[in-house]
């Protein structure tokens, strides 16, 4: 007897109107995707591959090809054409880090639009309390709306080797470390400088440096003996010995393994103008305290003003202030109590991000279940 053909998965719809809305469905979805039997996930907005376009005529293409079950929508700008389409299909949708949200072009002018455009919704989840307590005078009352809070926007943690990790745990013997992390060629010279005042505080630290692209390690390694350090490359298979002061982190690896040894890191290249940066919120989920300049990435910088105003991390504005703020993150009481409130900033949302998933799947199932 042939077997049955196995059950199809329901899918979600998520939409972000705004980049910080993309970046906290994503680990909405991550989270959904651990549920077990949870819905697949597709996300659309800034970044994303797939686009669902604008005009009632694309949207409705994009519902007859993929065919979600549910719209999850998040961002300040409500999307008129992805609500009507949906609402004519019967979907359910979900707001979510809601805001009072806003209106463009020439729909701002109809009266009672907006809240129209709420009424669809089946639950509204409102980003802190005045959002919340603003969108129910501005939906209908049959819609709920809760304050659940900010949705986690930590990415998952870069893997790395345990072995690898329990090994180099065991070579650094409790010797202090700091990392700075994808250095461009312009900060190589202040992060060694940094690490000659560093030493008079703390003689046995280990400076792991990562190139902004690997090639430049040699010249890195170069550098860090002209200064006179004791220096070892990744690339080359070195190994960490007591007398090593500095480790290039040349070999193109995630930096996972670096920043759990790290009890401090400097954000590689934002004291360069135009220069990448890595995200803050890795060190941060990861438990060290974080240095970082005034060129950080755009879309980082009201995380790293939340983290300096909090006293969670260190705002530095010059190349020469990177050597006092590591020495004085080095002080037990002052940088293991920045560590811990940068923490507990990157993770905040994680408990609104699992109780939305399991509502997520909860409506899913519902809207799965075959009429009575």
């Amino acid at each position: 007897m042939p077997s049955a053909a196995p059950t199809p998965r329901a899918l979600v719809w998520m939409h972000a109107t705004d980049t910080g809305s993309a970046t906290a469905l994503r680990q909405l979805a991550r989270q959904i995707a651990e549920t077990r039997n949870g819905p697949q996930t597709l996300i659309t907005g800034p970044g994303a591959s797939v686009d669902p376009g604008t005009s009632p005529a694309e949207v409705i293409a994009f519902l007859d090809r993929y065919a979600p079950a549910l719209l999850v929508l998040s961002g300040a700008v409500l999307p008129p054409a992805l609500i009507d389409a949906a609402r004519r299909r019967g979907m359910p949708m979900l707001l979510v880090q809601a805001r009072r949200p806003l209106l463009t072009g020439f729909r701002r002018l109809w009266p009672g639009h907006l809240r129209g455009l709420l009424g669809a919704m089946a639950e509204i989840h409102a980003i802190d309390q005045a959002s919340a307590t603003a969108l129910r005078a501005l939906a209908p009352a049959r819609v709920k709306v809760e304050a659940t809070g900010p949705l986690a926007h930590i990415p998952p943690a870069p893997r790395c080797n345990p072995f690898e990790l329990e090994a180099m745990r065991k070579a650094l013997a409790n010797r202090p470390v700091w990392f700075a992390g994808a250095l461009p060629a312009e900060e190589v010279e202040p992060a060694l400088l940094a690490h000659v005042q560093a030493l008079r505080r703390a003689h046995r630290l280990l400076l792991i440096a990562s190139p902004a692209h690997a090639e430049q390690g040699e010249a890195m390694a170069e550098r860090a003996r002209d200064v006179g350090f004791s220096c070892a490359r990744r690339a080359l298979d070195q190994d960490i010995t007591e007398t090593t002061q500095v480790y290039i982190a040349d070999a193109e690896d995630e930096p996972g393994l670096f920043l759990r040894l790290a009890s401090i890191t400097y954000l590689g290249g934002s004291l360069t103008r135009h220069a990448d940066t890595p995200s803050p919120l890795l060190p941060t989920s990861l438990g060290s305290a974080l240095v970082f300049g005034p060129h950080a990435a755009a879309g980082d910088r009201p995380f790293l003003e939340r983290l300096n105003d909090a006293r969670a991390a260190r705002r530095i504005a010059t190349p020469s202030d990177l050597g006092d703020a590591i020495s004085a993150l080095l002080a037990p009481e002052i940088g293991a109590e920045a560590a811990v409130r940068a923490w507990g900033i990157a993770t905040e949302g994680s408990e609104a991000t699992h109780m939305l998933a399991a509502r997520i799947c909860e409506r899913v199932r519902a809207a799965m279940e075959p009429p009575a």
